[in-house]
């Protein structure tokens, strides 16, 4: 049986519209971040960028899921396992493909939708679409 390659994602999959020299920005990825894919939603910690926290809604009925304050979106495949690494981001004025943003898989649409509006501010637009 022949074997079957896979493609990731390229940048124009994820990025359908930016501002040349405006929209990105190289960033940090920090050590022990892990693998991450090109389309995740990243938030600016404390020694660099990670992915969008996401703690879910416990049992106690008044406690809301709490979300992190996303500000950039990776446009690359990162590997920061064992090393920092430097990766490039769409951080201002873009249009993304809302289906090809990586969220955490538990995220309600409570929560996303509150992702959408904190990305809108900062003037990155996630559209549906291909």
């Amino acid at each position: 049986m022949p074997e079957i390659l896979k493609e990731g994602n390229y940048t124009g999959d994820i990025v359908k519209y930016e501002v040349p020299e405006y929209s990105r920005e190289k960033v940090t990825i920090p050590s022990g971040t892990g693998k991450l894919t090109a389309g995740t939603v990243l938030e600016n910690g404390t020694s660099g960028y990670v992915p969008v926290s996401f703690t879910a809604a416990t049992t106690d009925p008044q406690a809301a899921a709490v979300v992190g304050t996303p500000a950039a979106v990776l446009i690359e495949d990162v590997d920061a396992t064992s090393a920092s690494a430097t990766a490039l981001v769409v951080a201002r004025h873009a249009v993304v493909v809302e289906q090809k943003l990586v969220l955490d898989e538990e995220m309600d649409d409570d929560s996303k939708a509150s992702v959408m509006a904190d990305l809108a501010s900062l003037g990155i637009v996630a559209r549906k679409g291909a």
